[in-house]
This record gives C-alpha cells, structure tokens and sequence, in this order.
C-alpha cells in the first residue's frame, strides 16, 4: 500500500511499535520549531505533506511476545506494525495530540470538532481493558526500550505506570521538551484556535503511507533511508547494523536473542550516560571515533596519518564499521564470530564510563581524577587566537583523548595509578604547548601517542610505562638547550597575550592562590572564564593607553617598548569575571578600586588582589611580577627559565631594555 494518509485514517484499527533497531526521539527544538511552523502556515483545509511513513506488518512470532496487547489483537482485529521510517514525526504528531487533550482536561473543554476526549484517547492513545485494568497504547516502542515507560508515564500521564526506569536519555528528554514547547503554545490558544490545530494534525497533515512487502530486508532498508529527516549518527546506524547481524549468526535462537538483549542493554547504557547532563549532552560519534581508534588499532591496517583521518571524517569512520568490520560478509566468510561481537558490545559498555569521566568538568567538590582531567581539557582544547601548532597540534588534541581512554579503562578502579598518570601527562601537554613555537620543525621529542595505544592495547607495554615515556619527555624537551634558546627568543620578541598556554597559565596561577589561602573560597566564575575567549585576561597596563595616568608613566619608552610591556607575562592577570569594558582605559589607582569603582581588582580573584599591593603600575612592577609568575613556571611544571639566571629571565620577559 503506498497512498496518502491522514492521522485520523492512519489510526484505524492498527498499534504501532517503535522497534529495538530503531533510534529513539531524535528531534531537538529546532525540528519542533520546524513541524509548529508548518501547522501555523497551513491554510484551513488545506493539506500538507508531511512525508513517507515506512511501515512493517510485525509477524505473529514477534507480536506474540507482547503480552498485554495480545488481547487487541485477538479481539479487536487490530493491526501490528513496525514503525520503519517516519518515527520522529508519527511520535511528534502524537504529542501534539496528547497536548491538545491536556489542554481539553484542563480547561474542561469536552470536545474539539465534534470529537469527545474519550474518543481522543482511544483513537490515538490506549484502548482500556477494565477486566484487568490493562491499557495497550495505540503508538509507543517496544516494552524493553528506556522510551517506553517514560512515554507512558511522562507524556501520556498514565499513573497506573508506577515508576519509571530510571536510564533518563537523550531521547527522553526530546521527548519531555517536544511536549513542553506544544503545551506553551497551546495554553492561552481561544478553543477556535484549538479546534484549528487538532484539524489540521488529524485530518490535513498527510503521510504518504508505505508498507514494506515480506521479500524486502526491514535491516537494510532502515539503513537506506536515513537520508531523509534528521540523519542517523553512526552510533545509531551501528546499533542497527549489529542487530541486524545477530540475525544472521548460524547459533541456537537463544544465543541472537542474548545478543539482541546486550546491545539493547548496550545503547541503552550509552545514550543514558551521554545524555544524563543537563548542563550539556556529549556528542554520541565523539564517543564512536575515539573508541574505535582505541579498539581496533591492532586491526587496522593504515598509516598514523590515515588513522587520525578516520577520526576527522564521519564517513571515513562509517565505512570502516559498518562497510568493513561490520560488514555482513563477515559472517559468511568466517571473519566476524557473535563472540566478536559481544566482545565489542562489552568493550563499548565499560568505555563509556571512562568517557563519561573524561568529559567531566571540575568544580569546588570534584574529585582529583575530574580536576586533572578538566586541566587536560582545557590545555587539548583552548579558546581564542594562538600561534597554531598547525596540522600537529590538531591531531594531538584528539590522539589525547585517544590515549585517556586507552589508558584509564583498564585502571580506572585504581586511583593512585590514573592520578598519576593524569599528572604526567598534563605535564608533558602543558610544557609541549609552552615550548611548540620551538618544536614545529621537528618531531624528535615528541611522543607517538598512536604507538603508546597500540603497545597498551597489546599489553606491550603497562601505564606505568606511560608514566614514565610521559615523565622523560616532558625532561627532555624542557632541559634541550637549543629548544630552550629558541623559546626565549620567541617570546622575548612576540610576547604572551596570544600564546596558546597563557589562558591556563593564568587560570593554575589563580587556583595556587587559592589553596594558599585562608578562606580556599574560588573567587574566578570558571564558566565564564573558559567561555569567553580572551576576554577574561586583562592588560593592566592597557592595550589602548590613551589616559593621562598612562601615557605620562610610559611615555620614555619607545612604542615597540611599549608594545613588550603591555604584552609581557607580568601585564597580564586573570579577571573574576568579563570586565575588561568597565577597567578598561582607567588609571591604575581606579583600576584597584575606589567609590566611583567598586567592580576593581580588591574585588576580585586573588591574583586581581594581589596586584592592590602595588601603589603604581610602572615599567618596574610588570617586571617584579613577571619575575615571580616565571618563578611559579619552575614550581609548577618544572620550567626553568634561562638556568635560573635574572638576565635570562629578564629577557624572556622581553624586558631586557630596562635597567634594573
């Protein structure tokens, strides 16, 4: 049957399943925005096409398993099929609908068009067996979906659901918000306006209905179609696949149904952990491309270069699993056993909760394992305009959170272990970004993070070993006297506003400071500060110098001596919060504070505090403070300046014109 259908005739007599291969409610706001958008356009009794929904008629062997609908089925000759294509707008069609009879429950509006609340319900929502007070929803997924209670209970109010699983989602919470945006709209809507949209969704929003003949692979053909509506992700299209795979396995039935119910309990697992932030879901192919880099590194057999690509290209990535490793031939030719595939599942369900880790962002009541790995972030991912390390330092960024997950999955009950190791490494990231001015001709003393996987992988070589490649690189790079030389010149010339460390410099600068301490109270608004570029770093002696106070203290000095003092370490301080507009051009003793000033540096963080000691901002105290934050270089990471000499200090400074 391939026709166009409405809402109102697509109900009929039939319930829909959301089947386990399928992805769950994909649709964020800007789809919804998009769907409400086209409802409020349409004309009255006008139609509008809204797509092709795919069906599958649900053979009785599969239906059979579905207990408390059966009964439907027997009695009431309703129809079983399969959502294949279409699922996200059929489930938002739903919503709106379910919406609408809130509204009507609410405001005791008994009918829209002619059309009862309890014809509503039956027709789209559950028809109600009272022997056993069951109720068998019309349109929902498959029992054992973490989306089919929450519908239940969340969406359709049904309190007869006690309690729901608890696997909150990405998807679940499209649902809630899909259903929150509909109620927004609808709530202050005249019952005209009501009786309009309820129209226009059941009897003018036409589907071009298509059901999939018994010849045709429902597998192959889900796969085929996501070049419609919002594109699958490869992990959603890798669900599919291994499913699909398990099908073909010549084992007993009970052994594809084991692996069916693991993958299941596998993605479940995944999109619960990816999505269960508020403050922000984790991208599900980041998580995909790093654990394949991880996992398959012994089976690939490709250069390092070709290897990072797939990790920058979806479908370089995609080709790889699906085409392949996952690839149906597999089975035929040996090649892939169901035992691999549990192994990978397994794999996949124990790396989430690394990566989930890996991701976190440290706060005041962070444990130390969260702290490092925030630093490492930050140092892998900064914001704002550096000197770039070009391609290298571009492949380095992602070949760290290649080596986090290779490294802590086999030790992340081991504390001491991963906090060593994080230490370790946030050495070696910080001192190769301090020194990578001087590095980008060479890659003598750069690790092969690639290799140190594969070697992890193989059980080469142990995270001790790690720590300790980690450990002697950071040494070599930072005791080499030529590189040394040449970072001092660099810096000396170009100084360090622009620098791709300077941001975290001045941010683990602060935290020192606070342990310091008596209060430990954090004084810097961490968001705001990672966010916001370089707004968040001022020149104390300003960019723009154009006040009295300004030009009168600097005014001896050439405009290229000018240029080093503003840009030297000693000019630049991290702010509690972005005001570099209210500081700005003022005078020192303002920028401090006083009564016209109460946002200045004595209410601030405590490296803004620290600068009130200072009864001026001359040439001499952007020295006296640089001296001291060069000093802290060598107690953090070990970074000394020049052997330790003034002079040499003084000239990284590029502040080796003064005389002191």
């Amino acid at each position: 049957m391939d026709e166009l259908m409405s809402m109102s005739k697509i109900f009929t007599e039939k319930i829909f399943r959301i089947p386990d291969y399928q992805r769950g409610y994909a649709w964020t706001e800007k789809e919804i925005k998009d769907f409400w958008g086209d409802i409020c356009r349409l004309e009255e009794k006008k139609n509008h096409y809204v797509g092709v929904l795919t069906l599958e008629k649900t053979p009785k062997e599969k239906y059979n398993d579905w207990k408390d609908d059966l009964w439907i089925i027997d009695a009431k000759s309703y129809e079983p099929y399969y959502v294949v294509d279409g699922q996200q707008r059929l489930t938002t069609s739903i919503i709106l609908i379910f919406t609408l009879l809130k509204i009507m429950k609410e405001r005791n509006i008994e009918t829209l068009n002619y059309t009862s609340q309890e014809e509503i319900i039956r027709k789209y929502m559950y028809e109600f067996r009272e022997k056993n007070q069951n109720r068998t929803y019309i349109y929902g997924y498959e029992a054992d979906n973490p989306s089919y209670s929450f519908l239940a209970k969340e969406i359709y109010e049904d309190n007869i659901i006690s309690s729901i699983d608890n696997s909150i989602t990405i998807y679940t919470e499209n649902l809630l918000s899909a259903k929150q945006y509909f109620y927004n709209r609808l709530k202050e809507m005249t019952i005209k306006d009501l009786e309009s949209v309820f129209s226009k969704i059941t009897q003018h929003f036409l589907f071009n209905m298509y059901i999939i003949s018994d010849d045709i692979d429902v597998y192959v053909t889900f796969e085929t179609m996501n070049n419609r509506g919002k594109l699958l992700s490869d992990l959603e299209l890798l669900k599919n696949r291994l499913i699909y795979l398990s099908t073909l396995f010549s084992v007993e039935e009970y052994e594809k149904m084991r692996l069916r119910r693991d993958i299941n309990n596998c993605w479940k697992n995944v999109y619960h952990v990816l999505g269960k932030n508020p403050q922000g879901h984790l991208l599900d192919d980041d998580f995909l491309y790093t654990h394949t880099m991880v996992y398959f590194q012994d089976n690939m057999d490709y250069s390092e270069e070709r290897i990072f690509r797939i990790t920058s290209r979806k479908s370089n990535l995609s080709e790889y699993l699906l085409n392949t490793y996952f690839a149906v031939s597999n089975i035929a030719n040996k090649q892939l056993s169901i035992e691999d595939c549990h192994k990978y599942i397994n794999s996949l369900n124990d790396s989430i909760t690394v990566w989930e880790l890996i991701q976190s962002s440290d706060f005041p009541n962070s444990s130390d394992v969260q702290n490092y790995i925030s630093k490492i972030t930050r140092l892998v991912y900064p914001i704002g305009n550096y000197y770039p390390m070009y391609y290298q330092r571009y492949r380095f960024s992602h070949h760290v959170n290649i080596l986090l997950l290779a490294c802590m999955s086999n030790h992340i009950n081991n504390q001491k272990t991963i906090i060593k190791f994080l230490k370790a490494l946030e050495k070696y990231i910080f001192i190769v970004q301090f020194y990578a001015v001087s590095l980008l001709d060479t890659d003598d003393y750069m690790l092969n993070i690639m290799e140190i996987v594969r070697n992890v992988n193989k059980k080469n070589i142990s995270i001790k070993d790690v720590i300790e490649k980690l450990e002697k690189a950071s040494s070599q790079i930072s005791s080499h006297s030529s590189i040394a030389q040449k970072t001092i010149d660099f810096y000396s010339k170009n100084g360090f506003y622009e620098t791709n460390w300077i941001k975290y410099f001045l941010y683990e600068y602060e935290m020192d400071l606070t342990k310091k301490s008596k209060t430990h109270l954090y004084k810097i608004d961490q968001v705001n500060y990672w966010e916001k570029s370089l707004n968040t770093i001022e020149h104390i002696y300003p960019q723009n110098a154009r006040n009295s106070y300004w030009t009168q203290m600097f005014n001896q000095y050439t405009s290229k001596e000018r240029f080093l003092l503003k840009n030297s370490l000693g000019n630049l301080v991290a702010l509690s919060n972005e005001k570099n507009g209210k500081l700005g051009n003022k005078p020192f003793p303002e920028k401090k504070s006083n009564k016209e000033n109460p946002v200045g540096y004595k209410y601030g963080t405590y490296a803004e505090i620290e600068l009130t000691n200072y009864d001026d901002w001359d040439a001499m105290a952007i020295l006296d403070r640089g001296l001291k934050l060069v000093d802290f270089l060598y107690e953090r990471w070990n970074i000394r300046i020049g052997a330790g000499k003034k002079n040499e200090k003084v000239k990284f400074l590029g502040l080796s014109f003064l005389k002191y």
